[in-house]
Order: C-alpha cells, then structure tokens, then sequence
C-alpha cells in the first residue's frame, strides 16, 4: 500500500468518525439522524475541491536541439522527473441518483475536472554549475462517472459508501518546461524544453472511484450530501514514451445538492405490517395418491430390506479429468485391498452411488472372468474444444480401479466420445452437467447390480416421506431460508437455499428417528427481501411401536422391501434389459399372495411439472403391468408424482438421475 492510499484511508475514517459522533445535532434545520436517510430518485449538482497527487516518469530533455547553445552538451536522454508535487483543482457537474433498492442506488456524474501536474529536477554540471528543470503539466476533461451508492450499512448513521469508474475525455492541455543553468548561484542561460505546448498522445482518462459520504435532508424534496472520495488511475495521462508512466490521483472533499423526482419513502414506523413466517402444514402422500395432513409419526421395528440402484456413471465438474469428492469417494481399498463391502454402507442411495467405484472394485475381485468397459464422454457443449479431456477421464477411473483394487489392466477397456450414446437434456444446465462423466459397462451383469441391505429391526418411519409448507407473511419477496429438523437437540436434517420454497421435501432414512417417544422438532427462518427475518417452531409426536410391544400388545408384524429401479433413461418410460432383469430376479420373488405393493414413479425437475406428473405415472404403470403379469394375487397399487416430491436432492446430478426412479414398495404380514 503506498503513502497515497495510506492517506486516503486515513482521511476517510477519520471524517466517517466525525460524522456518526457529531451527527450535526438535531436542533439544526436539517432532519435529524434518528433515522436512517436514504434518498429517493434525485437529479442535482456537484462541487469539490480537489487535490491532485502526481507520479510522473517525464523526459526532461524533450527537444532535441536546444535553442541555446550553451546547454546543448548537457542533454540527457535517460534523466526524468520523479517526484510531482500536489496541486488544487475545482470540479463541478451534475449528477443523477437512481434507486435499484432501498440499500443500492445507481449515480451518474457529468463534470469538468482538471488534472495537473509539476515537478523539479536539479542536474549537476560542474563544480560550480547546476541545471535547473522545472515542469507543468494540466489537462481540462469532460468527466463521465457511472457508480453505485451503499447505503443502509451503519443503522441509524445515514453515512453511504462510494464505487465506480471515471472516464475522462480530454478538452485541453497544455505544459510548460524550462531549463535555466547557474553558475555560482547566478542564472546564466533558461531554455524551453517541453516538446510540445499540448500532452502529446493524451489518453481518455478512467479511474476507479471510491468514496463516503453523509445524508441530510433539507425540507421535502432537497438533499445535501458532504462526500470524500478518491479517484485511483487505472491509465497514464500520456501513451507517449517520453511521458509514460504518469498518472494522476485525485483526492476530492465535496457536497452534493440534489432534489427529490419523487417523494422518498417514509421510514418503517410501528404500523407496518411485521414480516412473519411459520410452516402452515406437513404432508405427505397416501398409496392412492391423496395428499394428507400429517399429525403424527410412527416409528415402528420392522424387518426392512432395500434394494440401491447403482448407477453406472461417474460424474465430473466442468473440465475436470476426475470427480470431486461431492461426486465420487475416496477409494477405500488402497487401504485394505478388497475389504471393502457395500452392504457395510448406510442405506442411502447417495451414499451408496458415491462409493460405485468401490463397489465395482470389489466386484471385479470376486468375479475374475469380468471385463469392464470404460468410457469417457464430454458435454459436448463447454468441454467441445478439449477433445482429449474424455481420454483422460476414462483414464482416471481405470488407474482407480489398477491401483486402488489391484485389478490387472488388460480386463480394463477405455474409450471415449464427445457425448454419451443416451445423453440427458443438452439444452439446460442441469442436463449438460450430466453428460460430463465416465461410464460403465460390464460382460457380467454382477458387477453392476444393485446393492442390497437387508437387516432385521430396522426403525422405519410412517410416513417415510414429508412435505413441510411454509407460508410468508408481509413480504414481496424472500431472499433465503432454512429448515432445520431435530429430535431431542440431535439435529436429523439441516436444509437451507436462496429464494421462495413452496415445498421442502424430507425423505426420512431408516433408523434416523430415535427409539422413543420423543417428539420431532422443527425451527424454519427466511429472510425478506428488505433483509428482515422471521423465525418459526413447531413439532410433530411420535409413537414408537418397538418389536417387544408388539408381541406384548399382540400387535400385526411385517416385513417391507423397498426396490428403486434405475436407469429410466432420460424423458423415457421404457423399461431398460437391466431393469427388466432386476424385477424378475430380485422384486418377483419377494412378492407372496398376501402382500400390498406399492409403485411410485418419480422424475427429477427437468421439464414442466404436468410433463413430469404424467411421465412419472406412465413409468410406474409400465412397472405395474410388468409384475401383475407374473404375480396377479397381490394388491397393486400405482402413483406418479413427478417431480412434486423431491426424493434426492436435484441440485447434484447424481441426485437427478437417481429421481428418474420408480420406487417398488412391497409389505408382507409375518407370520407369529
């Protein structure tokens, strides 16, 4: 930081001090300070005094020939001026003020301003003798200031911060450069050095503003605004090699008069409405379709098994060789070779998916006549240009697989394309996102198949999935908000974004609730527009159907298989080979006379949500047809919800395509 800045600092600290202490007491004719100022839509004037800080590099020695002959042999081509000197300048124009909201205001300035410039040199000749250079140099610009106004930063001080830029188009110049030689103190011989009487080369001037000020109102429609602002050059004042580097920075201290186009807004008084929020109701979705109100929630021990898709991709950021570690785990066997085991994971099907590499690791161990198809796809959109970036993906993911999980190299293929053969939507961001990835295929089906974890006593929650409703009041717009759900302080789901939420999803895990009575906590809070915020709480009961009471309390028992079928490729409702495979291998036999299943048809939130609706009832009626077919003593049940229910979080793509699901819900009563 050099001296120039440090002062400018100091300068404005000091006079922001000054006036949120001082304040200009209320009992002057100005509005007092009460309050905070911020003004409406104004046009107006300008006047500063400005102090101009030079740091030239100047050739002293401009002409070639001086007219005096007697200092021709002291010319020198390397000496410069160095150091300028501060000069006064007055600048004054008219100015614009327009409101964006209440906290940032667009200002434009249109003014004359001067900059200028001297300096000194002293070139010893001699015993006796000595050079004197002396330099001025000034330039008249038209000023053209776009920026922007801060205000409402410091609460009741109505101090407002400065930015933008300045450009300066140049109305004149002139300079001035003298040499006198002096003998013993006497002057003996003055030449005029300067090459020119006008800035050779001037260039149109820019500068980056930066500045405070202080509101006053005076009356009802007239603003006054004392203001300290310095103006940091960002160009020289010549592109002329003999004047080149010089700049000038401007510090100004000034006051803006303007008046009000219309009428400022009055300031929040205790009638305003007050900004609330609260969740207006929780539900959630019967097996017909129905929305309902959710009072309560049972957690009840069942024997619980579930069926994780495993997708066959791994996704990548943009431009990226290789997943980051929101998109794909650490391999875990460099740590132990071939230990890794995918029922150990929890039974979430994020988690699940970003640990697909180490679950096909471990595959390929456990089934040694198993080749594996690697490929590389680009978007085909932003990653066009790096034609070898798919190489070097499916690259990646096999020296995964070699180094992490010792498998041999010649049963790993690679290969690449510009896109994927069944790519997702190239026309938004979310779609083009999915096509940067690496993908998967295999001669033995195994290698990709779905993960299962089956285990006895599982806490499962009825309903499973929940949607809370917020509602807003006294507010046009919601600029954020979060939801945070506990139970017994232990935090289960913390969820926040930018914006208005209708709707917030929460798919509750097995064994997330605890094993008691204990109620579920909920604290939702959203931020206004204006930057106010509201808080609100609520909790739903629980009742905990543990498997002692039900032999106790002769309560019916059950066991539940939850099944996802994925791949649905994109905007498709056809069933896959692979997903045909695993409703006749896996669901089929799961499905006894007496069982209720259940079929639920999602999609992720690419597309209107009336296509989605449809297209999530057309899958799992697909679904529907399939199993009737080969177990018609069961009672079906279809829906399709689109997109309304967010499964996994749409915001990852794994979370998408995992969406594009049909969930198969299968609850059969156990025998005692």
């Amino acid at each position: 930081m050099n001296s120039m800045t440090r002062k400018f600092l100091a300068i404005v600290t000091v006079s922001l001090l000054f006036f949120s202490v001082r304040g200009f007491s209320a009992d002057t004719t100005m509005t007092g300070v009460e309050e905070t100022l911020v003004p409406p839509a104004r046009i107006g004037i300008f006047g500063a005094l400005g102090f101009n800080f030079s740091s030239p590099s100047v050739l002293v020695w401009q002409k070639t020939t001086p007219a005096a002959p007697l200092l021709t042999r002291y010319a020198n081509n390397t000496l410069r001026y160095a150091e300028g000197n501060t000069h006064t300048v007055f600048v004054g124009g008219l100015l614009v003020g327009i409101p964006i909201n209440r906290m940032f205001h667009f200002t434009g300035r249109l003014g004359i301003n001067t900059i200028s410039s001297s300096s000194n040199q002293r070139q010893p000749v001699g015993v006796d003798s000595v050079l004197y250079h002396a330099w001025n140099a000034s330039s008249t610009l038209l000023e053209v200031s776009p920026g922007i106004e801060v205000y409402d930063l410091f609460g009741s001080v109505p101090v407002y911060l400065l930015g933008g830029l300045e450009f300066g188009f140049g109305l004149g110049s002139s300079v001035a450069q003298t040499t006198e030689l002096r003998v013993a103190e006497q002057g003996v011989a003055t030449e005029n050095t300067a090459g020119s009487t006008e800035i050779i080369n001037s260039n149109i001037r820019t500068a980056l503003m930066l500045g405070a000020g202080y509101t006053f109102k005076l009356g009802d429609k007239w603003w006054l605004q004392p203001e300290i602002s310095y103006r940091l050059p960002l160009s020289n004042v010549s592109s002329d090699v003999n004047n080149t580097p010089w700049k000038v920075g401007q510090l100004r201290v000034g006051i803006n008069i303007s008046f009000g186009i219309v009428t400022a807004a009055p300031p929040p008084t205790a009638d305003r409405p007050k900004f609330g929020t609260r969740i207006d109701r929780i539900t959630a979705r019967n097996t017909d379709g129905n929305q309902y109100a959710v009072r309560n929630v049972a957690v009840e021990d069942l024997q619980y098994n579930e069926m994780f898709p495993l997708l066959p991709y791994v996704f990548c950021t943009e431009g990226s060789a290789s997943p980051d570690a929101s998109l794909q785990a650490e391999p875990a066997a460099q740590k132990e070779q071939g230990e890794f085991l995918a029922e150990s994971l929890p039974q979430d099907a994020i988690v699940v998916n970003k640990n697909m590499l180490n679950i096909v690791g471990s595959r390929m161990r456990k089934y040694p006549n198993a080749t594996l198809t690697i490929t590389g796809t680009t978007d085909g959109k932003q990653e066009s240009k790096n034609k070898a970036l798919g190489e070097q993906r499916a690259m990646w993911a096999k020296q995964y697989l070699v180094n992490g999980f010792g498998i041999s190299e010649d049963r790993i293929v690679t290969r690449t394309t510009a896109t994927p053969a069944k790519p997702s939507s190239s026309t938004t961001p979310d779609g083009i996102a999915e096509n940067r990835r690496i993908e998967l295929s295999s001669n033995v089906p195994d290698v990709l198949a779905p993960v299962v974890i089956a285990a006895d006593n599982q806490r499962i929650a009825t309903p499973d999935v929940m949607q809370f409703h917020p509602v807003y009041d006294n507010a046009d717009s919601i600029e954020s908000w979060s939801l945070n759900i506990s139970q017994a302080g232990r935090t289960l789901r913390e969820v926040k974004a930018n914006g208005k939420a209708d709707a917030i999803s929460w798919v509750v895990r097995p064994n997330e609730l605890s094993a008691s009575q204990v109620p579920i906590d909920y604290e939702f809070t959203a931020v206004s527009g204006d930057g106010d915020s509201a808080t609100s709480f609520g909790s739903l009961p629980v009742e905990y159907i543990s498997s002692v009471r039900k032999k106790t309390e002769n309560l019916p028992d059950k066991t539940i298989d939850k099944y996802s079928l994925v791949l649905f490729d994109f905007d498709k409702s056809d069933l896959t080979p692979e997903n045909s495979r695993i409703l006749e291998q896996m669901v089929l036999p799961s499905i006894k006379s007496n069982s209720k299943v259940s079929i639920i048809g999602y999609t992720d939130r690419i597309g209107s949500d009336e296509y989605n609706k449809k297209l999530s009832m057309d899958r799992a009626e697909t679904v529907k047809n399939t199993l009737m077919a080969k177990a018609k003593d069961a009672k079906y049940t279809a829906l399709g919800v689109g997109e309304s229910t967010e499964i996994f979080n749409n915001d990852a793509p794994i979370g998408r395509q995992l969406s594009r699901t049909v969930q198969v819900i299968i609850e059969t009563p156990r025998s005692k």
